[in-house]
């Protein structure tokens, strides 16, 4: 399914969560970098007052902006809507494949108004677990329609051709994200583990060199140090590790489910598929939350 077919909940969520996430990390990144540039500029003990005054002048500017960034994140609360966008878009994707492949609650034998009628309400309980956030999402997409005529065509399709495309369209989708995910952070946390590394190493040479030329007017110790803690706090937030792991968790969990699809050949087993299915992916994202709310 492309984004469009799906109902205009989950797409204002997904969207203002992408926005919020990147203003998040962004403000972040910038914050960190302007840190290590007011370390930079304290590697050479200049003489010259004028020069100081200069050096101290851009450093302050630096700190400036650190701070200014700081209070930015504090107020504007990208972090928050950032999750309950996710938790939101989740929830609503959720219920979007039970809806087309007739599982629970919506199985294949309700009539199609009395299926619409309960899909329309189990959105609104969700959306109205996060009012906080309807401030924040776009009112257009809202305006939209909640359930879209995709929906309703994939669930008029046979049992079997829903079985079919819930496996292709969901299943093997996800298990193709997860194992990207998974290895994408798997390189991101090697990368920035030797940047950590390599930076106190070099701190520690830095150290042994003024011990041996104290008269020296250089002095990257700092620089470098900072550097090492701005990589900590980086993977500490971005817990490349943790979510390398639960992705791969996931997609092996999807796997062993998506293999015993041999044996659905009614809608009570495909309900059952689906909802077991459902919960793998749900697991992951309620895992995925746990960790960044740490």
């Amino acid at each position: 399914m492309e984004l469009k077919d799906f109902p205009n909940y989950f797409q204002a969520a997904d969207s203002i969560s992408i926005k919020s996430q990147k203003s998040y990390l962004n403000i972040i990144r910038i914050d960190l970098i302007s840190m290590i540039i007011a370390a930079l500029l304290a590697i050479y003990s200049f003489q010259d007052v004028s020069q100081k005054f200069w050096v101290y002048s851009f450093t302050g500017l630096f700190l400036l902006i650190g701070l200014i960034l700081t209070i930015v994140l504090k107020s504007k609360k990208y972090e928050d809507i950032w999750y309950q966008g996710r938790a939101l878009a989740e929830s609503s994707k959720t219920l979007t494949w039970r809806f087309v492949t007739c599982a629970e609650y919506f199985e294949q034998g309700l009539n199609i108004n009395t299926a619409k009628e309960r899909f329309i309400q189990r959105i609104r309980e969700v959306s109205n677990e996060f009012k906080d956030l309807s401030k924040s999402m776009d009112s257009k997409i809202l305006n939209q329609e909640i359930i879209t005529s995709k929906m309703v065509e994939l669930r008029n399709l046979s049992m079997y051709e829903r079985k079919s495309y819930y496996i292709k369209n969901r299943i093997e989708d996800q298990q193709g994200w997860y194992s990207k995910k998974a290895e994408w952070n798997k390189v991101r946390y090697n990368f920035w583990f030797w940047v950590i590394i390599a930076s106190q190493f070099l701190a520690l040479i830095s150290i042994v060199v003024l011990m041996n030329n104290p008269e020296s007017n250089w002095n990257v110790v700092g620089l470098l140090t900072t550097i090492a803690s701005s990589a900590i706090s980086w993977l500490q937030i971005k817990q490349h590790q943790e979510q390398k792991q639960a992705y791969t968790t996931a997609s092996e969990e999807l796997n062993f489910i998506k293999q015993l699809s041999y044996n659905v050949s009614t809608e009570e087993e495909l309900s059952e598929f689906i909802l077991d299915s459902e919960n793998a992916i749900s697991r992951e994202h309620t895992l995925w939350l746990a960790q960044r709310r740490k």
